[in-house]
């Protein structure tokens, strides 16, 4: 596979937390308009891979969720879109408006903002998606309920976050590396 841009070449993105799974990273960080499409395109990293379909889970069995903590792992290593495709079959799987529903929605929204900052950086307007997914990302992690679900300490991380998007909100463009909000389990 070729070596995209914004890949492994991106050697501060790729010094990072602790990982929580084993599993490989894809071949690259989907950048919307600089990489092919990793589902769609031949040339995509995930290119005719099999989805499985996640039926049930429980929030209680984080620890042992590979879904949830590969999404983590992505997350932490900025890939944002990758990130969130390992958890949409978790989030579509949970009973509406629950906490785990708002929980993995919000971690998909507030990933896809700092997707959007990525993309800002080549095109300015990427900065009002941004704001958008940020400001309902953190909403809908503020509703879960509870100060820590599925090991992370929801109040410091939204703190934390708050704090690096912030600038946005002044159409500022904040730098991607590894002062990054880190989705930090507490195991």
């Amino acid at each position: 596979m070729t070596n995209y841009p914004l890949a492994y070449s991106e050697d501060v993105l790729n010094k990072s937390v602790d990982r929580y799974t084993d599993k490989e990273f894809p071949a690259y960080r989907f950048i919307p308009g600089l990489h092919p499409h990793p589902v769609n395109s031949p040339e995509g990293h995930s290119y005719g891979l099999d989805e499985e379909e996640i039926s049930k889970w429980n929030s209680d069995d984080w620890r042992l969720n590979e879904d949830y903590l590969y999404g983590i792992d992505l997350y932490n290593y900025h890939f944002y879109w990758e990130a969130h495709e390992a958890w949409e079959g978790l989030w579509l799987a949970s009973v509406k408006r629950s906490s785990e529903h708002m929980f993995i929605q919000g971690l998909i929204k507030m990933g896809a903002a700092l997707l959007k900052i990525r993309m800002a950086s080549y095109q300015i307007q990427d900065l009002i998606g941004a704001q958008t997914l940020s400001k309902s990302g953190m909403e809908l992690m503020s509703k879960v309920g509870l100060s820590k679900f599925m090991g992370l300490d929801i109040e410091s991380y939204l703190k934390f976050y708050s704090d690096y998007i912030n600038p946005i909100f002044d159409d500022k463009i904040p730098k991607i590396d590894q002062k990054t909000p880190r989705l930090i389990l507490d195991f």
